[in-house]
C-alpha cells in the first residue's frame, strides 16, 4: 500500500509566493543549475556516532574557539574552498547566536555540522543560511569584510566564490518536496527534514525575511505527521529539535496576531519552554546560574509589558493626529527592565539571549531617551551577528512607536513582517 503525504510544502502561487524573502517562490520551480550542484556540493562521508565522538574527543577543552577551529578542520581538505568557507561562517556567525553558552557544547555546531557531511538535505540547508549571512554581510561592509575571518582554512571571504544564496534556497526546497512523505519514511528522514526546516527558520532570521509563519507551519506540519514529539524518538537530535522548536513558538506568536500572542505568553508554563536551551546549557555550565536567572528575570518582564499591552483597553476618542498619550506606569516597566538590561554587559557569555525581549520592551517606549537606548541596543546587537532582522526590526519599531493613538502596539506587530529573536 502506498503511503499518501501527510504534510507539504506551501503552494509556490499563495504563501511562499507573497513572501518579502525576495522570489522565493521561483525555487519551487524546475531549474538548470542542479546538475552544477549535483557535481559541485560533494557529500562528505561520516561515522554516523560521529556527534558523539567529536563531543569526547575535545571535550576537555574550554576554550570554544579552539574546539571551533580544531572540528572544522575535520572537514577533508578536498571540500571546495567556498563550501569550506560557508562552514566557518555557520561555526563562527551562526551557531553562536544559536545557542544560550557557546562552547564545545554547542549544539548547533557539534550536531548539525558533521550531520551536514552525512545528510545532503541538512548540508543544503546549513550552506543556504551561510550563504545568506556571507552576502548579506559581504555587501553590507562594502566587500571590506575582514579577510582574517575564513582563514582556518587558509582561504579567504575575498579569494572565495559562494553561490546565490537563492539556487541553494531552490536546491534545499526541492528536497523537502522529496521527503513529503514522512510517515513513509525512517526516523533519519524525519529528523533531517525538521532539522532542515529549523535551519531555514534561521535564514529568516538571518535575512530578516517575513517567511517565518510559513515555516513554522512547516515545522508543526512536518511534526504531527510523524506523531507529534512521541513520534521523534529519544536521543539527542530528538530533544535538540523539540527544545528548538519550543523555542520558535514563544518567540513567533505575538508576530502571528494578539490572540495567539494572549494564547502562548499569558501561559507561564508555555513561556517557560523558552527556558529549556537555558536549563540544558545550565547543567552543562553550572558557573552561570546568576547570569541565567538574570536572563529569566527579563524575560518575565518582557512578559508582563507584552500582557499589559494587549490586555489594556485602548479605545480612545482621540484625533490621529494627537500624539499617544504617555503612561506613566507603561514608562516605568521599561526603565525597570532597562535598568535590568543594563546588569548585562555587552560582553556576557548571554547578552545575545536578550534579542527577543529587548525587541518586545522596546516596543512599548514612549519616552525619546527609551527609544534611542534601545535602538543603540539592537544595532550593538547587529554588529555582533550581522543578522538582517535586527535593523529590520529597528525599523518596525519606529513604525510602532508612530503608530495612532489607541492603537495597541501588539495588534502592529504581525504588520511588522519580521520576527526579531
Amino acid at each position: 500500500m502506498s503511503c499518501r503525504n501527510e504534510w507539504k510544502l506551501p503552494n509556490a502561487d499563495k504563501d511562499v509566493a507573497t513572501s518579502t524573502t525576495e522570489d522565493v517562490s521561483g525555487a519551487f520551480e524546475p531549474d538548470h543549475d542542479d546538475q552544477l550542484y549535483d557535481d559541485e556540493i560533494q557529500i562528505v562521508s561520516s561515522d554516523p556516532e560521529i556527534q558523539h565522538l567529536v563531543k569526547r574527543q575535545y571535550a576537555g577543552f574550554d576554550d570554544h574557539a579552539t574546539f571551533r577551529a580544531i572540528f572544522i578542520q575535520t572537514v577533508p581538505q578536498n571540500t571546495p574552498a567556498w563550501k569550506r568557507n560557508l562552514f566557518m561562517t555557520f561555526s563562527q556567525c551562526i551557531s553562536t547566536e544559536m545557542v544560550a553558552i557557546d562552547g564545545i557544547h554547542n549544539d548547533w555546531r557539534h550536531l548539525l555540522l558533521p550531520l551536514a557531511q552525512q545528510d545532503e538535505l541538512v548540508m543544503d540547508a546549513v550552506l543556504t543560511v551561510s550563504a545568506f549571512h556571507f552576502h548579506i554581510n559581504k555587501l553590507a561592509n562594502n566587500f571590506k569584510q575582514d579577510t582574517t575571518q575564513y582563514n582556518s582554512f587558509g582561504t579567504t571571504s575575498c579569494e572565495s566564490y559562494v553561490p546565490d544564496p537563492y539556487q541553494l534556497l531552490g536546491r534545499t526546497l526541492r528536497g523537502l518536496r522529496k521527503r513529503q512523505e514522512l510517515v513513509c519514511g525512517d526516523q533519519t528522514t524525519q529528523h533531517s527534514v525538521l532539522i532542515s526546516l529549523l535551519l531555514l527558520m534561521t535564514s529568516v532570521l538571518v535575512t530578516g525575511g517575513s517567511d517565518f509563519p510559513v515555516l513554522l507551519r512547516m515545522l508543526e506540519s512536518a511534526l504531527d505527521a510523524i506523531g507529534g514529539k512521541d513520534g521523534l524518538g529519544t536521543g539527542i537530535l530528538a530533544e535538540f529539535i523539540m527544545r528548538e522548536l519550543h523555542k520558535i513558538r514563544v518567540y513567533a506568536a505575538p508576530h502571528l496576531g494578539e490572540e495567539m500572542g494572549l494564547q502562548m505568553i499569558s501561559s507561564q508554563a508555555r513561556t517557560d519552554q523558552l527556558f529549556g536551551c537555558l536549563s540544558h546549557c545550565l547543567q552543562l555550565y553550572p558557573e552561570h546560574a546568576p547570569l541565567f536567572s538574570q536572563v529569566t528575570n527579563l524575560v518575565y518582564q518582557a512578559r508582563d509589558i507584552y500582557l499589559q499591552q494587549v490586555m489594556s483597553d485602548q479605545t480612545t476618542n482621540f484625533f490621529d493626529l494627537d500624539p499617544i498619550p504617555v503612561n506613566p506606569s507603561s514608562v516605568a516597566r521599561v526603565q525597570r527592565f532597562i535598568g535590568a538590561l543594563e546588569k548585562i554587559p555587552d560582553t556576557s557569555p548571554v547578552a545575545h539571549m536578550l534579542v527577543w525581549t529587548t525587541f518586545v520592551a522596546a516596543s512599548d517606549a514612549q519616552l525619546d531617551e527609551h527609544k534611542m537606548y534601545f535602538e543603540d541596543v539592537l544595532r550593538r546587537h547587529h554588529a555582533r551577528s550581522g543578522f538582517g532582522n535586527l535593523l529590520k526590526g529597528i525599523e518596525a519599531l519606529k513604525r510602532i512607536w508612530g503608530r495612532k493613538p489607541g492603537e495597541r502596539w501588539t495588534s502592529l506587530l504581525p504588520q511588522t513582517k519580521v520576527l526579531v529573536a
